[in-house]
This record gives C-alpha cells, structure tokens and sequence, in this order.
C-alpha cells in the first residue's frame, strides 16, 4: 500500500484529522486536490491521502484505518462491493445499491455510505430542475455506476427506465433491482429497441466508458438519435466535454458531463465526514485546477468517483462487452 502526498488541507495543528482515499490505482484521482481544498478553506486540521491498495491488500488497509483511527475514507475501484463485508454497518442506501464509495467512523464503528445516488440525483435536478416524476429514461451501463443512477432515478419517482447493456443478463437483473426499489417500471432493452427507446425518452444517461479514455472520440449512440428535447447525463468526464455530450449540445439538448456528479458525491461525503456544509464554490475550482494541470484523461464520476462500483464487475464487463470501467 503506497500514499499519494498532496498538497495539505486545513492547517495541521497537534491531532489532525486523517482522511483518504484507497483504490488501485490511485494517481488519476482528484479527490485529494477537492478535499484538500476544502479542508484548508474551513481551516479545518485535517489532511487527506490517496492510497494505492491492490485487492488482496484490502483487508490489511481497512485494518489500518482502524488502527489509525481515520475520520473517513472514500474507497474506489476495486473495492467498492469487496468492502462491504469488512465494515461494522452499511447504510440503507449503500445496502440497496451493494456498493460502498465512502466510510464513516462512528465510535469505535466504521460505517458504509454511498454518496454516488445523492451526487448523481443532485447533478441531474442542477441540469434538469422540473424533475424525472412521470418521466422516461434510456440507461446505458449495468454496472457499477448504473446501479446508482437507477436509484437516484426510483428515488425521484421516474415513471420508465429502459436499460440496455451489451451483456443482456446484466441488464435484466438490474431492472429486477431497479423494481424491487420502488415503483419504477425499469425494463431491459435488446439493441433493436435501443433507438426507438432513446428517441422517445426524456433523458439519457450514459453509465458505460464510452467516451473515456481510449474511447474518448467515440459516442455510445448514433449522433441523430438525439434531438433538442432530450436531457442527457454522461457520466464520463474529462478536460473536455464527451463526445455524446458534445452532439447532444448541438442537437440544442441540455446535457452534462460527470464533473458535477463527482462534485456532489464527494461534497456529501466532506458532510458527513465533519458534519459542516461543504465549501462547492472551492471544491469545483480544485477540479478544474486539477484537470488543467494533470494529463487531460477522462475519468469516471464514481466517487473515485465516484459512481464508483467494483472493478470486479466492471472488468468482467470490459473483457465479454466493452462495459464499465473506472
């Protein structure tokens, strides 16, 4: 397990408050440079690491959380679904997705949350404020990252969500999830129903990597599918819009990257970690500080992003579909 040093948050007095994030790898990650921001704002004594934890090493970097008596941590890929079993608790919501991307000490107890739903559900109604009541949405993705935007999507009470995902056994059990939450009509859909679904939706939501990396020019939907009416979310981001995001704008779509959502998800844990309203206005300039100075790759809102579910998941994806991965 190796530490990332960032530049240090809140002034450091005499018992500082020890926060981080674990994931493998790591480097990409611009949850330091967010937190620590914060932190140093509210002149909080606190610092906040990234550590490089292969899978089987897991166990052992939990362990060390609670030997150094860490305020809170962010987990990320892999070990989002693998965490869940070395916690004292999980919350309701972290539960029902089976995904952790955050922990919280509470006592001498370490608690599961996941912060993903609320940031994907806090970027949408910034980008579409009427709402998803009654609304119909085409969900790409089942993984990971697709299973907390289908929750944000029942908890604000859409009326359809189709899910189409390359593997079609993926995409039927997380539309049986997805109705076991709520009254939600969520359906799988063949690639024959794709386009006529997606014509008709009032939003889109791309939860695969379609548009990251080495897909960064590429669009996980024909480009006249989408038309000015359409609402869409990506939640891929980098240092320039996606390539879906971008021919929704021209197609006149209000549309969004995954730059918010990895915003909101890591503001919910900032909240629950020092119980304080997080500082948004400094968090958002470390982003954007950060994307300017690091390579420009384009990453996953996944609670580090973001959204994010296991890679456990996500690679088996990569390799039989071109699914999700971080």
């Amino acid at each position: 397990m190796t530490a990332s040093l960032p530049v240090i948050g809140g002034r450091i007095r005499k018992h500082p408050w020890l926060f981080g994030v674990i994931g493998h790898p790591i480097s990409h990650s611009l949850s330091p440079r967010m937190h620590n921001a914060a932190l140093q704002a509210e002149d909080i004594s606190a610092v906040y690491l990234a550590f490089d934890v292969p899978p089987d090493r897991l166990a052992d970097a939990i362990r060390g959380v609670r030997a150094l008596e860490m305020k809170g941590v962010n987990v990320t890929v892999p070990h989002k679904i693998s965490v869940l079993p070395l916690l004292d608790a999980v919350e309701e919501t972290a539960g029902r997705v089976g995904a952790v991307n955050t922990i919280v000490r509470e006592g001498d107890l370490l608690v599961g949350h996941n912060t993903d739903v609320s940031g994907f559900r806090a970027a949408l109604e910034t980008l579409m404020p009427e709402g998803m009541q009654g609304r119909s949405c085409v969900l790409l993705g089942a993984g990971g990252a697709a299973r907390a935007v289908l929750a944000a999507l029942v908890e604000m009470g859409a009326a359809e969500v189709h899910i189409y995902n390359r593997t079609a056994e993926k995409a039927v059990r997380l539309a049986e999830a997805g109705r076991s939450w709520g009254r939600t009509l969520c359906t799988p859909i063949a690639f024959s129903d794709l386009v006529s679904r997606a014509r008709d939706a009032h939003l889109i939501v791309n939860a695969t990597s379609i548009g990251m990396e080495e897909k960064v020019k590429e669009s996980p939907l024909p480009v006249d599918i989408l038309h000015s009416r359409h609402v869409v979310m990506d939640v891929v981001y980098g240092s320039r819009p996606t390539c879906l995001v971008e021919q929704a704008r021209a197609k006149g779509a209000r549309a969004a990257d995954g730059r918010e959502m990895l915003l909101m998800q890591a503001a919910a844990a900032y909240q629950l970690w020092t119980g304080r309203r997080p500082p948004l206005d400094v968090m958002r300039s470390s982003i954007e500080q950060g994307e300017r100075r690091g390579p420009g790759n384009a990453g996953r809102a996944r609670g580090e992003t973001g959204a994010q579910a296991s890679r456990e998941t996500d690679r088996r994806d990569t390799r039989r579909d071109g699914g999700t991965h971080p």
